[in-house]
This record gives C-alpha cells, sequence and structure tokens, in this order.
C-alpha cells in the first residue's frame, strides 16, 4: 500500500487493492489465484519461467553476447538488434513511478545501454564504423561518463579517416573526466589515443570476434573452492539466489563465529556464477583479523587489481581509487564477495554503482550497508543437519551405528558448522575411534577447546578473533562482561543478571552485551535476554576469570536472585501469571544456581516459590 498511496493510505486502500488484485487475475486468465497467489500480509505473483517480455529479452542479450565473445559477429548483432528492437521507450512508463519501478526501470535503462555498447562493439568489427558514427555522436552526448561508448567512437572516426576528431573526442572525454571526477581516463583508453596517435596499421583491421577499440578487463575468478557436500542451509542458499539473481544487488550474512558465514557466501556466489559472467570476486576485508581491517583505499586497490587493473594505474587516493573502480565496473556484471566486513565505512566505496554487478557481504555484526530487506542472520544447524554433516564426513555407518553418541556429541559443538567440521574431520582421521569416545572427551571442559582444532582451523582462535573486535570499540565493561558470562556459566543472561555480575547499571550491561552481539560471541534471544554458547562459556572460563573473580561475581549474582525470588514471592497474591511466567523464564537458572550455592537462601527460596506456583 505504501507504493501505491505512501505514507497516508486511503480507509478504502484494502478494498481497492483486493479490487485491483481481482481486475489482474481476470487479465491474466488466473481466477483462482494460482499465479497471483494471497500471501499474508499481501499478494504474491509466481509466473514461470520466460512468462515475459523481459525473460525474451534478456535470453536474447546473452546469445548475443554468447556470439559476440566467441567471435560470431553477425548472429551476435542479429541477437542484440533483435532484443533492442522489444523496446518501446521507458520502461513501464504507462504505470505510476512508484519507488520500486522507478528502481527496476533504472535498472532495465542501464542494462539497454550496456546491450547498446556491445551491438555497436560488434558491427564495428563487421566494418560497419562510418554507418555508426551518428549514433555514437548522439549517444555519447547522452552518456557523457561511458568511456566504452568514447573508445567506440574513437575508433569509427579513426577508421572513417577522421583521426583528428578521433584525438578530439579523447580531449574531450578526459576534460570531462578531469573536471567532473578528478580521474584520468582508463589506461586502454591512454593506449587507444596512442595508437591512433600513431596511426597504428591494426586498428584499421580488427581481428575476427573482437573491437579494437580497447582490451578488455581480465575475468577474475577468484572466489574459494566451492565446499563439496554443503549440508543444511537449503533455505538460506534459497533465498540468498533468488534475490541476486532477481535482480538485487547486495545482501548481508551476519551471525555469531563459527556459523558459517563464509560458506554460504562462497557457496551462493559459486550458485550464481552463471548469471554474472565477467567475473566473480572474493576479499577477505580482516575485520577479525590479528592485523586489523584492511583500510578501504587498499580494499579498493585489491579489487581493481582482480579485475585487471595494472598496479601502476590505480590511483593511491581513496576518491579518485573508487572513481575508478565504478568506471570498470559500470558495463558488467560481476559478483564480489567482501567477507569478514568490518562497518560499512570500510566498504562504501567498494559497493558497485552498475545494476549489473552484485554483492554478498559476510560481518559478525549486522551490516548497515543494506537495508533491512537484505540481511540474513545466520543461526546454528539444527540437529537433523548437524548429524547429516558427520554422517557426510566422518561416515555414515559410524554415525548410524550410534545416533544417541553423535547427537551429544553435535550438543558439545553447539551446533556450529566449524565446530562440527573439526570434529568430523578428526574423527575420519582416527578410524579407531568410536563416535561415543570422542563425544566424552568432548563432555570434558577442559579438553573440549583443545580438541576442537584441526588443520589451522580452531575454535579457540574465532573466538579470540571476536575478543579483538570488542576490544576495538569503546565500551570497557564488554570483555570484562565477557569474563562474567564465564562465571556464571549460564546458557541464557539477562541483562539484570550480568548488571548484577558486574555491579553496574543495566543500561550499560545492556551496551556490553550488544557488543558481544556484535563480536559474534553471544547471540539475542529478546531485547534483555542472551544466549551463551557452551564454547564461549568454556573460553571466557579458561581465559578471562580468575578465582577472586569468580567468588565475588557468584556472590553477586546470587544476591540478585535471591531479592528477584523474594519480590515475586511478595507479588503472588496480587499476581500469580505475573509471577508463574516469569518463573518459568528463570526456572532453569534459578536452579543451576541453587545447585552450585547450597549455603546461601537460594536454594529455599526457589524451593518455596515452586511450592507456591505449584
Amino acid at each position: 500500500m505504501a507504493e501505491l498511496w505512501g505514507e497516508r493510505p486511503p480507509p478504502s486502500a484494502a478494498g481497492l487493492l483486493a479490487g485491483y488484485v481481482w481486475g489482474l487475475r481476470n487479465g491474466l486468465g488466473d481466477p483462482g489465484g494460482r499465479m497471483l497467489s494471497t500471501r499474508a500480509p499481501g499478494y504474491r505473483l509466481v509466473l514461470p519461467a520466460g512468462a515475459t517480455d523481459v525473460d525474451e529479452y534478456e535470453g536474447l542479450v546473452v546469445a548475443g553476447r554468447k556470439s559476440l565473445a566467441e567471435g560470431d559477429l553477425s548472429s551476435a548483432v542479429a541477437a542484440l538488434t533483435e532484443g533492442l528492437g522489444m523496446w518501446r521507450g521507458t520502461p513501464m512508463a504507462d504505470v505510476a513511478m512508484v519507488p520500486s519501478v522507478l528502481a527496476e526501470s533504472a535498472r532495465l535503462e542501464e542494462a539497454r545501454v550496456a546491450v547498446v555498447e556491445a551491438r555497436i562493439e560488434a558491427e564495428i568489427g563487421l566494418g560497419g564504423h562510418e554507418a555508426l558514427l551518428p549514433e555514437l555522436k548522439l549517444m555519447v552526448s547522452q552518456f557523457p561518463l561511458r568511456e566504452r561508448l568514447h573508445a567506440h567512437l574513437m575508433v569509427a572516426l579513426y577508421r572513417s579517416g577522421q583521426q583528428a576528431e578521433a584525438l578530439g573526442a579523447y580531449r574531450d572525454l578526459r576534460r570531462l573526466l578531469v573536471d567532473e571526477l578528478g580521474v584520468e581516463p582508463s589506461k586502454p583508453l591512454r593506449e587507444l589515443q596512442g595508437r591512433i596517435l600513431r596511426d597504428d596499421p591494426l586498428l584499421l583491421e580488427a581481428p575476427r570476434g573482437t573491437t579494437t577499440a580497447a582490451p578488455r578487463l581480465a575475468v577474475p575468478r577468484t572466489l574459494p573452492p566451492d565446499v563439496p557436500a554443503f549440508i543444511g542451509r537449503e533455505h538460506e542458499l534459497a533465498w540468498i539466489t533468488a534475490r541476486l539473481t532477481g535482480g538485487e544487488q547486495r545482501c548481508a550474512v551476519h551471525g555469531m563465529a563459527g556459523v558459517g558465514k563464509t560458506a554460504l557466501a562462497v557457496h551462493a556466489a559459486h550458485r550464481v556464477a552463471g548469471s554474472f559472467p565477467d567475473g566473480q570476486v572474493h576479499l577477505n576485508l580482516g575485520a577479525s583479523a590479528t592485523h586489523g581491517p584492511t583500510p578501504p583505499v587498499d580494499a579498493i586497490g585489491r579489487l581493481l587489481a582482480a579485475l585487471g587493473v595494472p598496479a601502476a594505474d590505480i590511483p593511491p587516493d581513496e576518491e579518485r581509487a573508487a572513481a575508478l573502480l565504478r568506471s570498470a565496473l559500470a558495463d558488467r556484471r560481476v559478483i564480489i564477495v567482501l567477507d569478514d566486513v568490518a562497518d560499512s565505512e570500510q566498504i562504501r566505496r567498494l559497493l558497485p554503482a552498475a545494476p549489473g554487478c552484485a554483492v554478498i557481504l559476510t560481518s559478525r555484526p549486522a551490516s548497515t550497508a543494506v537495508d533491512g530487506s537484505g540481511l540474513l542472520r545466520l543461526g546454528r544447524l539444527p540437529t537433523t543437519a548437524a548429524t547429516a554433516l558427520l554422517r557426510r564426513y566422518a561416515g555414515a555407518p559410524r554415525v548410524d551405528t550410534d545416533l544417541a553418541a553423535t547427537v551429544r556429541l553435535a550438543e558439545f559443538c553447539d551446533h556450529l558448522p566449524l565446530a562440527l567440521r573439526i570434529a568430523a574431520t578428526r574423527l575420519a582421521r582416527r578410524p579407531e575411534w568410536t563416535i561415543g569416545e570422542f563425544a566424552a572427551r568432548l563432555a570434558d571442559p577442559v579438553r573440549r577447546l583443545d580438541a576442537l582444532t584441526c588443520d589451522g582451523l580452531s575454535v579457540r582462535d574465532g573466538l579470540r578473533a571476536g575478543v579483538r573486535l570488542l576490544r576495538r570499540v569503546a565500551d570497557p565493561f564488554a570483555t570484562c562482561a565477557l569474563g562474567q558470562l564465564g562465571v556464571l556459566d549460564l546458557p541464557v543472561v539477562s541483562t539484570a543478571a550480568l548488571a548484577a555480575a558486574l555491579d553496574i547499571p543495566v543500561v550499560l550491561a545492556e551496551s556490553a552485551a550488544e557488543r558481544l552481539v556484535d563480536a559474534g560471541l553471544i547471540e539475542t534471544v529478546r531485547m534483555d535476554r542472551y544466549r551463551v554458547p557452551g564454547l564461549v562459556r568454556l573460553f571466557a572460563t579458561d581465559e578471562y576469570v580468575t578465582a577472586d573473580e569468580e567468588r565475588t561475581s557468584t556472590h553477586r549474582i546470587v544476591g540478585y536472585y535471591e531479592g528477584a525470588v523474594r519480590d515475586q514471592l511478595s507479588r503472588l497474591a496480587a499476581n500469580r501469571g505475573a509471577g508463574l511466567a516469569w518463573y518459568r523464564e528463570e526456572c532453569l537458572t534459578l536452579r543451576a544456581l541453587a545447585a552450585r550455592a547450597p549455603g546461601t537462601e537460594l536454594p529455599r527460596l526457589v524451593n518455596r516459590l515452586s511450592s507456591a506456583l505449584r
């Protein structure tokens, strides 16, 4: 409704919308609503592949680009010309230009210009340079910053015997780029100018299947190897691939340490690679690395280098390097994985504006570089997927022989893909071990973290990376809070309990807990409660807790809960329902603390509250 009527829809908006949908269904021959179905809180349109003119157009473009790459210029011109012939003015000009329609219209128009450039490239290769001059001059005036069009114009002028005009076209472009963006033309365009100055005879006769305008940039293939057996993320994978192949440019995967963010992003990028024929790039931006995050200017330089730009041509300052990156991606379809992102500022200039490119971000905190619709929080694997992963890597016979031990082992690994993969790899290398024996080893809290290390992969190292992230934020209580979580040794902790353990106001405890979430060390259950994985509690106890701190914090937290239980007991007569709800939420915590503090009032108070509620 916001798309149709803005922030103030009329009172009859729901009825009007239902009427529009009814009309659409009749127009589509879909009165039963199979294509345009009702899906709360609105409607969903699902069309079969190839059902729209855009599908037909994009099929012709793919065929034309393939012919161009293979040197079949005549077929390329035929397919691309047929596709462009389907255009009738501005896309969707006969419907209201609401934000989503404007965005799609702009994407299609940008794609059309890139197709025109490809068609001109093929026609120049076939010797049609003179006939193309009027069109090229018009296109250059309409799109003055597109270097590929200028290159085509320079070649067409030179082949038509107009060397001075070709050099003049270069000077005009250079003046515009320097004045508007503060950058020089790209190296391929500068090389083309040099060849025109030298009267290079090869410019007069292009090799079959290419234009002489400029050498193409490299087609990078820098994604890490795909995971051979990707398990347990079918829904998330489908969400990412549908988003990126459906025209969206960005999605961000965030979650705690070891949850498999990088593996999912790389696997998704491999899955959609066919939609991005101009390259697939992976950049690790080092947010959690020992040396710290990659500076933005260095990240831009690495991406330009991956695209084939020589190091000598990469500007040293961030503004000019970013402008060159925009030019390099302007008419290309590239998928980029920006891995381990620190914050939005680090990648602000790395995000391509070209509509044909797409980015997958991974980070521990939720990225602010995408809107809410593009955020995917990755959680732990469910038991079935965790068991399937162990079966795949450790062997089905061993797992199926003792499923109960396998489930226990997955629990000791917190259902985190990193820990599960390490455990499975160790089992695969020790066929003499049974699942039950290894699960018993992980059951020992003193040995668990050390046992989850293999081939340079380490759960402990992943958690230490989270601590490095904590130390980069201006929160004096964040690292202390991590130690307190080890002391409390509770699977779920409230901000009030954490505040009591730290002896600080609740608002400061909440801030510290949120920093722990951003560092990938704990998870949010709701606004004031957090889940603390067992591996994190072991790590915190091992590295951040002294005996004196443990005694002091335990005394504080027991005292806090003694007061909380007394408060609930005093309110039972007035509001029994609220007391029951509180007890159900805190029951596991209360019983765990009571068992660890037998000499205090807490066990008696907990029993009294339990009896009263029963």
